[in-house]
């Protein structure tokens, strides 16, 4: 996690030292002209790009590690089955590789080599990862220890719970990516009804005033435009946002979206020339 902390701050720099570049040009040479619609675009690409594909490797490794759970517990089962230490299982299984959470096995093996005990070289596993399944999970290896049960059939039934677990996150990830599709389909239409405008109705109304009310203040058909757009990129950065939250209740887990769907739209007003 200090990899996607590492991220955000960069972020954080990369795009305030834009703002303030862009402002600088923009004051002291008179063919810049302060574009704040575009600035902004781009101080947000800057902020959640960068963030949202370190947090997307970061839950990519935490999701692969908890998947390999159950094959640890199960490993871990079939060592113990005619009376092995949990001790020794701990370390013989921490031969076989288990992707992201080998490390773990690792460290914990490791401490128990040195004459630690299991119950201590327990105590942080999964820490790192900051996963509650897996830190759950060492706390049943140390509670079936010091119980003196059959520690076998206890990892077999804690694999299976786990093995249940994870294929009901794949299956509401997979329900998920659906209402994801969905959102992205609106956007897409969003997009193309504001592009429209942009092109073909807005300009024909001309630069000159008109009331929307019919009795209020008028209104230039710029502003009306100018509303759409930010409505525009306001719904590319909702829309990845609330992807994310829909996916597994974390918003930070939609901000690469949200960063890509920027750069799709600022990309798109500024092909178009409206930017």
């Amino acid at each position: 996690m200090k990899t996607k902390i590492k991220a955000l701050l960069l972020s954080y720099f990369a795009a305030i030292v834009f703002i303030v570049i862009y402002l600088f040009l923009s004051i002291n040479n008179p063919r810049v002209s302060f574009n704040y619609l575009l600035a902004f675009s781009i101080f947000f690409i800057l902020l959640f790009i960068p963030y949202g594909f370190f947090d997307s490797l970061e839950m990519k490794k935490y999701y692969e590690a908890e998947r390999r759970v159950p094959d640890f517990l199960r490993d871990l089962a079939e060592f113990t089955t005619f009376g092995m230490p949990i001790a020794e299982a701990i370390v013989r299984s921490s031969r076989t590789d288990y992707g992201p959470l080998s490390s773990e096995i690792k460290r914990v093996a490791a401490l128990i080599s040195w004459g630690i005990s299991v119950e201590e070289a327990l105590s942080d596993f999964g820490r790192d990862l900051e996963s509650e399944n897996i830190i759950r999970a060492g706390k049943i290896i140390v509670k079936a220890s010091e119980s003196g049960s059959n520690i076998s059939d206890v990892m077999t039934m804690v694999s299976d719970f786990n093995g249940q677990m994870q294929l009901l996150r794949n299956s509401r990830f997979a329900e998920m990516k659906n209402y994801t599709m969905v959102m992205m389909i609106s956007f897409g239409v969003f997009l193309f009804v504001i592009l429209v405008l942009d092109i073909d109705f807005l300009p024909h109304l001309g630069s000159g005033g008109f009331s929307l009310s019919g009795a209020g203040a008028p209104t230039s058909a710029s502003a009306i435009e100018e509303v759409f757009n930010i409505g525009m990129l306001v719904q590319a950065g909702g829309t990845g946002i609330l992807s994310g939250v829909l996916r597994d209740g974390r918003i930070s887990s939609g901000i690469l979206l949200s960063g890509i769907l920027l750069v799709v739209s600022i990309a798109i007003l500024l092909m178009i020339n409206v930017v």
